[in-house]
Order: C-alpha cells, then structure tokens, then sequence
C-alpha cells in the first residue's frame, strides 16, 4: 500500500467512524491539507482536501466549496440563543452542529498521525475537543488506531 492509499484509507476510517447513523446533530466533516492549521471554527477552502455534510441524510460526500459555505450558515444559526421555548428537532439538530477538521501526517511507512479537532458550532470553545491519535500498520497490512489523547 502506498503512503497515499495508507492515508486514504485512515481518513476513510475516521469517516466511518463520524457515519453512525444514531448521531443527532448535524456534522460538518474536512480532511484538511497535512500542513493546514486546526484553528479556524469553519475552515478555509483551500485548506481542505475532501469534505462530508450530514444534515439529516447520513454523511455524505461534498464538494469542499459547498461544505464550507454550508458549514458557515450553520454557525450563524443559534436558536438556543433566544427565549426559552420548544426547539423543533430541527432546531435541536441545528444547536448540536459540529464541525470536524483533522489532517494526517505519514510519519514512516508503519505509522501515520491523525491530528483532529471537533468544534460545537453553537458553543465553541466550550464544547471544543482535540485528539491526537497514531495510527499503525500491523505485518498484515491492517491500520489500527493505537493510542488515543484527548484534550478538553
């Protein structure tokens, strides 16, 4: 397998594992460029290499300029903001948003680095978190994650 394959297939692992079809809220989700900093709530487009928007319809593939723009109105909206009064499940799924960036480092040619951070769109930074995982090639070929850091 290739550095290329290897880092297609962990990303599309990482996917697999954002596709749960129990998630609630809707999910903005950017495999950024190796060298693209984490930092922005919604990023550029020119940062991100493949995109997926889930907004009811399960995770799917989006072209990247559209994910970001969609992503973007969805950080407007806040209906948790106004008086307190019953959200449609609509609304609930809108105040629940995430927006998900990672990127992946090939570090040799057993080991890639996924670096990832998960944003609530309506409450960032407080529902912020970071995970740094390595990834690894077992002598089978088989990618595993195998260590997890989470920051809060």
């Amino acid at each position: 397998m290739s550095a290329t394959d290897a880092l297609d297939h962990v990303a599309a692992r990482i996917v697999q594992r954002y596709s749960n079809p129990s998630r609630k809220a809707y999910t903005y989700l950017f495999r950024l460029r190796t060298e693209s900093p984490l930092t922005a709530l919604v990023p550029s487009v020119e940062d991100v290499l493949t995109a997926w928007v889930d907004e009811g319809q399960g995770l799917l593939p989006t072209e990247p300029l559209e994910a970001v723009a969609r992503c973007q109105q969805a950080a407007q909206i806040k209906p948790h903001t106004g008086t307190p009064r019953v959200l449609t499940p609509h609304q609930r799924k809108q105040m629940m948003a995430r927006a998900i960036q990672f990127n992946l480092h090939h570090v040799s040619e057993d080991e890639i680095s996924l670096h990832l951070v998960n944003r609530a769109l309506g409450f960032a930074p407080k529902g912020d978190y970071e995970v740094v995982e390595t990834w690894r090639r077992t002598a089978e070929g088989f990618w595993y994650s195998a260590y997890r850091k989470r920051d809060e």
